[in-house]
C-alpha cells in the first residue's frame, strides 16, 4: 500500500501539479509558484549555480511573478510553461533537450526558451 508522507514545506500551499525526473521532483502551486527538490548536479533544480541536493522543497525565485501553468520535469532537465504560452528551461542540455544553442551544456536557472 502506498505511504502518505506530509511534506512540511509545502504544509500551507495548495498544489496543481507535479512531476519527476530521475532524481528530482517539480511542484505547481495554484498561485504559480514552482518548487524543486532532490538532486542538483546539472542545475535541475533552478536554483542556481550555488545551491547543492536538497531534500525538501525550495521556491524557484527567478519565475516569480510570471503566471505559469504548467511544469514538467526531465531526466535531468525541467520546464515550465507560461499561461501566455512563453516556454522556460533549466538543467542538463548536454544532448539539446533545452534546445540552447552554443555549448551550453547545462543552465542551472530558468531560460525563456525561443519558439
Amino acid at each position: 500500500l502506498p505511504t502518505t508522507v506530509k511534506i512540511n514545506a509545502l504544509a500551507d500551499i495548495k498544489i496543481i501539479q507535479v512531476s519527476c525526473g530521475h532524481y528530482h521532483s517539480l511542484a505547481l502551486s495554484k498561485d504559480g509558484q514552482v518548487f524543486s527538490w532532490g538532486k542538483n548536479s546539472h542545475g535541475q533544480l533552478g536554483l542556481g549555480n550555488e545551491f547543492p541536493s536538497q531534500a525538501s522543497p525550495q521556491r524557484v525565485k527567478s519565475l516569480e511573478g510570471i503566471p505559469l501553468a504548467q511544469v514538467a520535469a526531465g531526466g535531468a532537465h525541467s520546464f515550465a510553461l507560461s499561461l501566455c504560452g512563453t516556454s522556460f528551461g533549466w538543467g542538463n542540455n548536454n544532448a539539446g533537450q533545452l534546445a540552447l544553442s552554443g555549448k551550453n551544456s547545462k543552465a542551472t536557472s530558468p531560460v525563456q526558451l525561443v519558439h
